[in-house]
């Protein structure tokens, strides 16, 4: 009889069917760690990346603005505060619209109407557009699009998170501007109050937004921030002159056109936020965000 062995526990004969009262033993097996997977972010924590990077980028030049600003009109109201008698002097002969123009009849005076008609507005609006041509349009100039574009993140993404840090920068600007103004008001025992300096830089952020998205649709579009920021400043300026010129010639109602007029028009300082002019302002950016999202799809990016 001849005998084979198949395992080290088991011996069956060839001639036999029957094993042998030793168990078998299965090997052990060896199991081998394999690669390891690195998880890639979703979408929605790419956003938040996207989002805080944008923001860190703008941390410096946001601070440094609000700050300028902040300090400024502090030592604004100080001094209008000792010459007010002499300003309000000089301002109540002119006409009420020349008046209005210069800001002569704003409450806390003719330096308050200086700060929140024509200084304040025009850094955040300057801002907002340097900042939003250079968005999108900025990454395509600096060859940094590519990595942008490698992550799992949509464009539509890519862009909202943009314009959302925008508006964080826009907002603490504005935020370090009131606590300036609040500041000043109290220690100088000036008439405005928190709420309405409140109300005032609600729409300075919605005017420096509506602008900013402009200059973000665009860029978005053309991949030139310097066309985007070009495009976005001259229609400033042409609305602050619309706004501004054509109540001295008697025309009001065409002065409705301009965005301005939703900033300073219904005197947010006396009256408070006027949430049918923060609308149209509303309008204009959904409007210019859209606009910017469907180019930004329908085009090859650069870089």
């Amino acid at each position: 009889m001849r005998w084979s062995i198949c395992t080290p526990g088991t011996r069956i004969s060839r001639r036999s069917s029957w094993p042998s009262t030793v168990p078998t033993i299965p090997p052990p097996r060896c199991h081998r760690p394999g690669p390891r997977q690195h998880r890639r972010p979703g979408r929605d924590a790419m956003f938040a990346e996207v989002l805080r990077h944008e923001s860190r980028q703008r941390a410096v030049p946001t601070g440094v603005l609000g700050g300028t600003l902040a300090v400024f009109t502090f030592f604004g109201l100080a001094v209008s505060g000792s010459l007010g008698s002499a300003l309000d002097s000089l301002t109540a002969s002119m006409p009420e619209a020349l008046t209005a123009f210069i800001g002569g009849d704003s409450p806390g005076g003719y330096v308050v109407g200086e700060i929140f008609t024509l200084m304040a507005p025009i850094a955040l609006v300057a801002y907002g557009i340097i900042a939003g041509a250079g968005l999108f349009a900025g990454e395509e100039r600096e060859g940094t699009m590519a990595v942008l574009s490698a992550q799992p993140v949509t464009r539509r993404s890519l862009l909202l998170a943009k314009a959302c840090s925008l508006l964080l920068s826009l907002v603490v600007i504005a935020g370090l501007f009131w606590g300036g103004m609040t500041v000043a008001a109290l220690v100088f025992d000036s008439e405005l109050t928190a709420g309405a300096l409140a109300a005032g830089s609600t729409h300075l952020v919605m005017l420096a937004l509506a602008f900013a998205a402009v200059a973000l649709a665009v860029g978005a579009a053309t991949g030139r921030p310097e066309l985007a920021s070009g495009t976005a400043g001259g229609l400033a300026v042409i609305s602050y002159l619309t706004s501004a010129m054509l109540p001295l010639a008697g025309l009001e109602q065409w002065a409705r056109l301009s965005p301005w007029h939703y900033a300073l028009g219904s005197d947010p300082l006396r009256n408070g936020i006027d949430l049918s002019h923060l609308g149209a302002f509303a309008a204009i950016i959904v409007v210019a965000l859209v606009a910017g999202l469907v180019a930004v799809n329908r085009r090859d990016l650069k870089g």
